[in-house]
């Protein structure tokens, strides 16, 4: 089954034109992770593909967006994911249990033990340093923030070396994780600046500031240890030399020390990620019992999802996932401290990953994609349904996929792209990114699949039939962002009519989106000069 361009065109969707509840969206804040999915989105696929009881699967689990709204709507799920820490947050995630009593008494548990011992190393002038200002760039008349002991009525102060960068004594019975980092990250934009182990992300003051929390938190009876661990977890990236007052850790998707980073008073910002981890399980709570939730059965691997040996064949209702994309996130990599804390390791090799130093490229990526493709199809039900939310600007993955699942007998059912640009959901401002997440559904139909014909296509082509569509059927306005998502969503309808897409090396974002301004387009019968197709209605900007 094809798609039409005009039915391709009513599900060009703006999330924040989705009417959801707002409030609820605070889930996100339980901890950082990337690819998190608009939960409202997510939830209009559980519903419309699955019923209660029904199993929904997700092999690349990740934070448990999936899985948290298939619990809340009564599912049963499954989920995988090699990334331990994924799966430590993944099943935090969708624990629908909270307790805010025993939260808050366990916090002050936490807080009467070491508040003492690590509020002192940020004392000066009768007060509290929040941040200091230790990169050697710094441009600023002051070098420190500080505050009264609530964290309140702050003051920008310049501080002696003494107070930036004090002696700090590690008692020999503190641990902490002191292992090197992997001989070469992928994306390194660290080593250089003689960082070499996991321990010299952070300053002396934070490192001892750290441990000393970490051992408390796991030394002490807590029934809500978890929850205090992905507080901790969410805490650290924010205290090492990733961050600067204007930078964010991991805003550029790998570890780059900016120049002027800064050194955050550890209880302050473990505080701040208490109540953010409050704020999530409140509202998850809240929303399962209005839902009347029943204990959906739920169960998550941290395994990979190329042999998934623990379900039996045709036995998943409906399955929902987001793949990596490419060589985009490097999983591994930025999980590297979350995963050193907590003791786990990561086994990279069957990462579904592009990632030169693992020796894995285009190739072994498609190899891999095989083999989970092969096995989504082993374990669903005939005529259950398979969801793909995919987020990559490389067309060439997308045309390969796309293909390889037409090979593996599904049909295309329906195309649909969600423009995050602007939205919480989407922080890529760059120019010619991906500003939209497709999510595309097929249909287990356990048919042959369909002969691939001789009919080649052109870029040039699916361009001028977008723009003769348009202009007769749609008066809406596009920028070049949605002319884009048309472009790919028309490509993925005209696979699985058979169809093979030509000129691979111009199917760049950049090149696709020149083909729909102010270009020739060919003669006239009757004109002498060539005439010059209109931009696509207004045509903006990315």
């Amino acid at each position: 089954m094809s798609l039409t361009i005009s039915q391709i065109v009513k599900n060009l969707v703006d999330v924040n034109d989705i009417k959801h509840d707002r409030q609820y969206s605070r889930v996100a804040k339980l901890h950082k992770y990337w690819s998190r999915k608009p939960w409202f989105v997510v939830d209009q696929y559980i519903e419309k593909y699955s019923k209660k009881n029904h199993v929904v699967l997700d092999p690349f689990c990740g934070s448990g967006i999936i899985g948290l709204q298939s619990v809340l709507a009564d599912r049963n799920f499954i989920g995988y994911d090699l990334n331990p820490f994924a799966v430590f947050l993944a099943k935090n995630s969708m624990d629908v249990s909270y307790d805010p009593v025993s939260f808050e008494d366990e916090f002050s548990v936490i807080e009467q033990t070491v508040r003492g011992k690590i509020m002192p190393l940020y004392t000066t002038k009768d007060k509290y340093i929040l941040y200091t200002i230790l990169g050697k760039k710094n441009s600023k008349d002051y070098n420190a923030v500080i505050a009264d002991s609530s964290f309140r009525n702050k003051q920008k102060v310049s501080l002696s070396q003494e107070e930036l960068e004090p002696t700090v004594k590690f008692p020999k019975s503190l641990k902490y994780p002191d292992m090197d980092f992997p001989e070469k990250f992928y994306k390194d934009r660290f080593s250089y600046k003689g960082v070499k182990r996991v321990s010299d992300m952070f300053t002396k003051r934070n490192l001892f500031a750290l441990a000393t929390l970490h051992t408390a938190i796991n030394a002490l009876p807590l029934k809500n240890r978890d929850l205090f661990i992905l507080a901790f977890t969410n805490t650290l990236l924010h205290v090492s030399k990733l961050k600067a007052e204007n930078v964010r850790p991991l805003g550029v998707n790998n570890f780059w020390i900016p120049d002027d980073f800064i050194e955050e008073n550890v209880w302050w910002r473990f505080v701040d990620r208490v109540d953010n981890v409050k704020m999530a399980k409140v509202v998850i709570s809240e929303k399962a019992l209005r839902n009347k939730v029943s204990k959906p059965v739920s169960t998550i691997y941290n395994k990979s999802s190329l042999k998934m040996t623990e379900i039996k064949p045709s036995s998943v209702d409906y399955l929902i996932t987001d793949p990596p994309y490419g060589d985009t996130i490097q999983y591994s990599e930025l999980s590297y401290i979350w995963n050193c804390w907590l003791e786990k390791e990561f086994e990279i090799e069957n990462e579904v990953i592009i990632n030169p130093v693992q020796k894995k490229g285009v190739n072994e990526y498609y190899d891999q994609l095989t083999a989970f493709i092969g096995e989504a199809k082993r374990v669903l039900k005939k005529d259950a349904h398979f969801t793909l939310a995919f987020h990559n600007k490389d067309l060439k993955i997308w045309i390969s996929l796309a293909e390889l699942i037409r090979d593996h007998g599904m049909e295309l059912v329906d195309i649909s792209s969600y423009d995050t640009f602007g939205s919480p959901y989407n922080k890529n401002w760059a120019k010619f990114s991906p500003k939209s997440d497709f999510y595309v559904t097929f249909v287990n139909s356990q048919k042959k699949a369909p002969a691939t014909s001789k009919k080649t296509i052109y870029p040039n082509e699916i361009a001028d039939e977008i723009v003769e569509c348009l202009g007769k059927n749609n008066g809406k306005l596009f920028n070049l962002n949605k002319a884009y998502d048309l472009f790919v969503g028309v490509v993925i309808s005209k696979i699985f009519d058979g169809s093979q897409v030509a000129e691979h090396e111009r199917l760049s974002i950049e090149n696709i989106t020149n083909l729909f301004q102010d270009v020739p387009r060919g003669q006239k019968k009757g004109k002498e000069k060539e005439t010059v197709q209109p931009r696509l209605f207004k045509l903006q900007p990315i």
